[in-house]
């Protein structure tokens, strides 16, 4: 079943402005849209048959905010390259952890300082706040803009804007929170806010917080490993 439903992900003939993601548990989650695939945080929730079913050359990017075991698994990462040889842009801890691992033309430290730029998308690298350093991700994926929390808590976007925000409510992290994650919220003034990394008490709090203010934003509150499909605007 789980082999199916990542098959079933990239089966989809996605339209301009239309995003599909799988949630794989924690923050992780498998995005894709019309014109890029991407992995975020895959910690060790895909299984050996799972990266065999992922499409040969399909996947463009991976990306770790942090090396917390929730976030990241040396071994998992080091399977999921060879399956996809994809780029990996990480934390630079996480990028020196990876270095006698993962060739150097496809491993990047991510940098505040300057943007990371790969074919059509752009990432943009916000320092978090947490339990040692981790980095959040601003992506621009054609004319489509997603936010990534990790499991931070609140730090403020520089005027950031996103139309998909994948926001943290809480456990196990010791600094997301629901209100945590809604001042991220309403600096990014998302059209979609997908809640990860959170109890279901948090997550719920997250979703209230938000429908009182903005009605209008849909929100999402994935169960593991389901496919979710979003048409924007």
């Amino acid at each position: 079943m789980r082999t199916e439903e990542i098959k079933n992900l990239f089966a989809y003939v996605l339209g301009e402005r239309e995003i599909a993601f799988q949630y794989l548990g924690y923050s992780g989650v498998v995005l894709r849209t019309a014109e890029a695939a991407i992995i975020i945080d895959p910690a060790d929730k895909l299984r050996s048959e799972e990266l065999k079913s992922l499409p040969a050359g399909t996947i463009n990017l991976v990306l770790f905010t942090h090396g917390h075991y929730d976030h990241f698994n040396q071994k998992t990462t080091v399977s999921l390259f060879k399956a996809t040889g994809s780029a990996i842009l990480a934390e630079p801890s996480v990028a020196a952890d990876l270095k006698a691992d993962i060739p150097q033309e496809k491993l990047f430290a991510a940098s505040v300082e300057r943007p990371f730029q790969a074919q059509n998308i752009t990432v943009r690298s916000i320092k978090g706040t947490h339990v040692g350093p981790i980095l959040l991700y601003h992506l621009t994926i054609g004319n489509i803009s997603v936010f990534h929390g990790g499991d931070s808590g609140y730090v403020p976007l520089q005027g950031l804007k996103a139309d998909v925000a994948f926001l943290p409510a809480g456990e196990p992290s010791p600094t997301a929170s629901p209100e945590a994650a809604f001042r991220l919220a309403s600096e990014l003034e998302p059209k979609v806010v997908v809640i990860i990394h959170g109890s279901a008490r948090q997550n719920k709090d997250l979703e209230n917080l938000i429908h009182q203010k903005w009605p209008n934003v849909r929100v999402i509150i994935p169960a593991p490993l389901a496919i979710n499909r979003v048409k924007l605007d």
